[in-house]
């Protein structure tokens, strides 16, 4: 029993790893299209998908009723991606892909979907912005899209978003409604139409048209009555302010027009300080003094008066005071 206990751990230990590694999972690459995932008839078109570093193998899959697949090695260094060349867009490449990778014998989560679509197949719809292509913040405007193919499926995009801003089935023409338009509405659209069961291959884009989203409507003009009860004006001076005004100078006297042409006041060259001087200064702490110093003379001539009465008092009427010295009788023998 225990000479069997070694071989059963080491096949425990075994069957642990091979279940944690059966439980790991790669995480899943990433796929992007040069130019782009939209692109017209005739165009280049090269896919790549992006792993971690180290991969051995790479597998680009195009899905729907024919799927196949191709693999290519990963390229050597730090830039861990395949490179899948298509060639000319057409019909024959247009739909979805998606890739993965693979380390020895395990195989990573697929990428994301990737949506290929060749557009300049049809010629394109007629486009139209109403009520129309200027409009001020806050109020609605309405896309149109019309083909004379009659395309039951229309797509709306703007220059500078990534993807396709709506789309739309419907009847053609279809609307594309905005009830309140902002300054983020702005900008330059187009629209596409396709059939929805061939969902991958596009009309040309119609013509661009710039949607311009102006600002806030202005505030209202001030009425005829609130320029009335404006600020009042500055009164104009009367006849009785410009008697009490400035007078005017003195007509030469005779003597004067004799002594010749009246001159100017003489003007000193030099520079004249016109400061106003130190401000005004604050006279309480003297004052202060003045007053303590008064009260003091005051209460010392109150003592000496009181003294000098209190010494008159005393010599007058016998009674001891600090100028008269007391007297004593000698007593009777």
């Amino acid at each position: 029993m225990g000479s069997s206990l070694p071989p059963l751990l080491l096949l425990g230990l075994g069957l642990n790893l091979g279940i944690k590694t059966q439980g790991e999972f790669l995480s899943k690459p990433i796929l992007w299209a040069k130019p782009s995932s939209m692109v017209a008839w005739g165009a280049d078109v090269i896919l790549w998908c992006q792993g971690p570093p180290r991969v051995d193998m790479y597998r680009l899959e195009r899905l729907g009723s024919s799927r196949d697949y191709r693999d290519q090695p990963g390229l050597p260094g730090p830039t861990a991606q395949a490179r899948f060349p298509l060639g000319s867009a057409s019909a024959t490449i247009a739909g979805r892909y998606r890739c993965s990778y693979s380390n020895g014998s395990r195989w990573s989560q697929p990428s994301t979907q990737l949506e290929l679509v060749v557009t300049d197949l049809y010629d394109k719809p007629f486009f139209s912005i109403l009520p129309s292509a200027e409009v001020s913040s806050g109020e609605s405007v309405t896309f149109s899209c019309s083909s004379k193919h009659g395309f039951n499926t229309f797509a709306l995009a703007k220059e500078g978003r990534a993807g396709i801003w709506k789309t739309q089935e419907g009847k053609s023409p279809v609307h594309f409604p905005v009830p309140a338009v902002t300054a983020d509405h702005g900008g330059t659209y187009k629209c596409y139409a396709f059939d929805s069961q061939f969902p991958y291959l596009w009309t040309a884009p119609s013509e661009p048209l710039e949607l311009r989203v102006k600002g806030p409507p202005p505030t209202p003009s001030p009425t005829k009555s609130d320029i009335r009860a404006g600020p009042p004006r500055a009164p104009s001076p009367t006849k009785s302010d410009a008697r009490a005004g400035r007078p005017r100078a003195p007509s030469p006297t005779k003597s004067d027009a004799r002594a010749g042409a009246l001159t100017p006041p003489h003007v000193p060259t030099k520079e004249v300080d016109i400061s106003a001087g130190p401000g005004p200064q604050d006279y309480t702490a003297s004052n202060l003094a003045r007053l303590g110093l008064a009260a003091l003379v005051v209460t010392a001539l109150g003592g000496l008066l009181a003294e000098a009465w209190l010494a008159w008092r005393g010599g007058s009427h016998g009674l001891p005071g600090r100028f008269s010295r007391p007297q004593t009788q000698q007593p009777h023998r």
